[in-house]
């Protein structure tokens, strides 16, 4: 994909996008992306159709199935969310079935530069982040950088949260059944929840594919899964030393099925 497709997004849209590219026709496009940026793509073809996204080594990081044109209205498409963790690029591939033409498939690629952070030191807060009536539940996502950040997540939507390499504290106290996603990074991370350590379930879980900020290692499991959350939400966890529940703080590795 030439960079000349981008234009600016719609002002206050939920997630914040800054820039968009509509591109048509079914095939496997490249888009280069950039670290810290946040990254959405997505189809909303009017016949049944899918979209596969794959990173740069070919890694399927996700695949999608819809068929718009009856099960689902066609204002929820197919989509895909990504924090670029480095530069690089993906490779996109849209197709079409069932009698539909070429022209009728559509890929839409919004993207956000909001979600870099630097090596100061840095609050923020991502319901910040968008606009509008659904900004509250729109994913949000932060890259941070070598300084001591304090990050507060969206409670009633998905984050995605690197933190970085200082030590930081990411606060994800969670008012919907979302599943997100965090990485403190290097240095000593505290994640700070709204539960009491006694409702804390942890399970180990391999999480490199669509969550893939190292090399996969193998069948060996390398992020944890917590819940424990009334609302039922998951959080995807990965180099936090320390949870802060609301009756304790406790060290990440001395949770129950650590």
């Amino acid at each position: 994909m030439d960079d000349k497709a981008y234009a600016a997004a719609p002002a206050g849209n939920a997630h914040g996008w800054t820039h968009q590219a509509k591109l048509l026709g079914s095939g496997l496009y490249r888009i280069e992306i950039s670290q810290g940026h946040f990254y959405r793509f997505s189809s909303s073809n009017e016949w049944s159709g899918n979209l596969t996204v794959y990173d740069a080594a070919g890694y399927q990081l996700y695949a999608g199935l819809g068929e718009l044109d009856r099960v689902h209205p066609l204002d929820d498409p197919l989509a895909y969310e990504l924090l670029a963790l480095r530069d690089g690029a993906v490779f996109v591939k849209v197709e079409a079935s069932g009698g539909a033409i070429s022209s009728l498939v559509d890929l839409l690629i919004e993207t956000t530069g909001a979600s870099v952070g630097g090596d100061a030191p840095r609050q923020i807060d991502l319901a910040t982040l968008g606009q509008g009536a659904g900004a509250a539940l729109a994913h949000a996502a932060f890259f941070g950088g070598a300084g001591a950040d304090r990050i507060t997540g969206k409670p009633r939507a998905p984050n995605t949260i690197f933190a970085g390499s200082g030590d930081d504290v990411i606060e994800l106290k969670t008012q919907a059944k979302t599943l997100s996603r965090v990485d403190g990074g290097l240095a000593r991370d505290t994640l700070i929840v709204g539960f009491p350590s006694t409702a804390a379930q942890l399970g180990r879980l391999n999480a490199y594919g669509p969550y893939r900020h190292l090399a996969p290692n193998g069948s060996l499991p390398d992020a944890h899964a917590l819940s424990g959350s009334p609302d039922g939400a998951v959080i995807i966890v990965r180099s936090i030393e320390r949870v802060q529940f609301s009756d304790k703080t406790l060290e990440f590795k001395d949770l129950p099925g650590y």
